[in-house]
C-alpha cells in the first residue's frame, strides 16, 4: 500500500534553509581568516579581497533572512534580520553576525523539533500495519473500516504520546490539545490514561471544574481506579467542597486501604469542615503506615 507524502513538507524546507546558513557561514569564516595569506602572498589585492567579501556577506545575510522568513512568514521581519546580519558585521567585526547566526540556527532547531511533533504518524509506520497480502484481499467495507480504526488509535496514540512531551515541559494548554485527539480512541486504557491527564492539566491550569469532569471520566470507565478517586478529592478541595471531597477520598481508601496520601488529604478535609474527631481517627491510621505524615497531619489538627 503507497502512502503519498507531499513533495516537499515544511520540516525539509526548514531543515534545507539550515543547512544553507550554516554552509555560507562556513565559507564567510574560511574566507575571512583565510583571506590573511591570500594577501600575505599577494593572491589577491585588497579591492578583490573587499568585494568577495561583500559578496560573501550579502549571500550569507540574503540566507539568514530566508531561514527567519520560513520560520516567521513574515517577509520584513526576515528583510530587518538580513540588514543586521550585514550591519552587525560593519560595527562589530563579525563577531555580531556570528552571534546573530547562532541564535537563528538555535532558534531554528527548536523549530524542527516542534514541527516533529506536529507531524502525523509516519506513513511507514501506517504501511507496515497493512499486510503484504492485502493485494490479496477484497476491499470490503468491513476491511475498509477494520483498517479505519487501526489508524485512529494510532493517531490517538501517537496524540497521547505528544500530549506527555508537552506535560513533561508543563505546557498544559498544548498538551490539552493532543488529549483532545487521545480520548477519541476506542483502546479504554489508552482513553483512561488521556483523561486523567487532562484533568491533571486542568488542576494545574487552576480550572478545576474542569479537572473534576475529567476524573469523573475516568472513573466512568474504571470505578476501581484508585488515583483517579485520589484526584478527584484533590480537585474538590481545591473548590473548597470538602465534604465531596471525603467521599472521593474514602473511595480511594476502599479500593487502597494503604493509601497514605488518601488518608492525610480525607483527615485534612475532616479538619476543614470542623471534624477533628474523624480527622484524629485518620491521624491514628496514618502515624502506623507513614509516622512523618502522620505527624504532619496531627499538627495540622493541633
Amino acid at each position: 500500500m503507497e502512502i503519498n507524502k507531499p513533495l516537499k513538507s515544511e520540516q525539509s524546507i526548514l531543515l534545507n534553509a539550515r543547512k544553507v546558513v550554516v554552509i555560507t557561514l562556513i565559507i564567510f569564516v574560511i574566507y575571512t581568516f583565510g583571506s590573511i595569506y591570500l594577501l600575505e602572498y599577494k593572491i589577491i589585492n585588497y579591492t578583490n579581497y573587499n568585494t568577495i567579501y561583500t559578496l560573501l556577506l550579502i549571500t550569507h545575510a540574503f540566507f539568514c533572512g530566508r531561514l527567519y522568513n520560513v520560520m516567521s512568514k513574515n517577509i520584513i521581519l526576515s528583510l530587518i534580520m538580513g540588514v543586521l546580519i550585514v550591519v552587525l558585521n560593519w560595527f562589530a567585526l563579525g563577531i555580531g553576525t556570528f552571534l546573530l547566526t547562532i541564535y537563528l540556527l538555535i532558534k531554528s532547531n527548536t523549530a524542527l523539533k516542534e514541527l516533529d511533533l506536529n507531524f502525523a504518524i509516519p506513513s511507514k509506520k501506517i504501511t507496515s500495519l497493512v499486510s503484504t497480502e492485502e493485494n490479496k484481499t477484497p476491499i470490503t467495507e468491513e476491511v475498509f473500516g477494520q483498517k479505519s480504526k487501526v489508524k485512529k488509535d494510532l493517531d490517538c496514540d501517537e496524540a497521547y504520546k505528544k500530549a506527555v512531551y508537552f506535560i513533561d515541559k508543563e505546557e498544559y494548554d498544548k498538551a490539552l490539545l493532543y488529549l483532545e485527539i487521545a480520548i477519541k480512541t476506542d483502546i479504554i486504557s489508552l482513553k483512561e490514561k488521556a483523561y486523567l491527564n487532562i484533568g491533571f492539566c486542568y488542576g494545574n491550569l487552576a480550572n478545576h471544574v474542569k479537572a473534576i469532569e475529567a476524573f469523573k471520566q475516568v472513573i466512568r470507565i474504571d470505578p476501581e481506579y484508585t488515583r483517579a478517586h485520589f484526584n478527584l478529592g484533590t480537585a474538590y478541595n481545591s473548590l473548597s467542597l470538602y465534604s465531596d471531597a471525603i467521599e472521593a477520598f474514602k473511595q480511594a481508601i476502599r479500593i487502597d486501604p494503604d493509601h497514605t496520601n488518601a488518608h492525610f488529604s480525607l483527615g485534612f478535609s475532616y479538619f476543614k469542615i470542623g471534624d477533628k474527631s474523624s480527622a484524629l481517627d485518620e491521624y491514628k491510621i496514618l502515624k502506623e503506615l507513614d509516622i512523618d505524615k502522620g505527624n504532619k497531619l496531627f499538627d495540622m489538627i493541633y
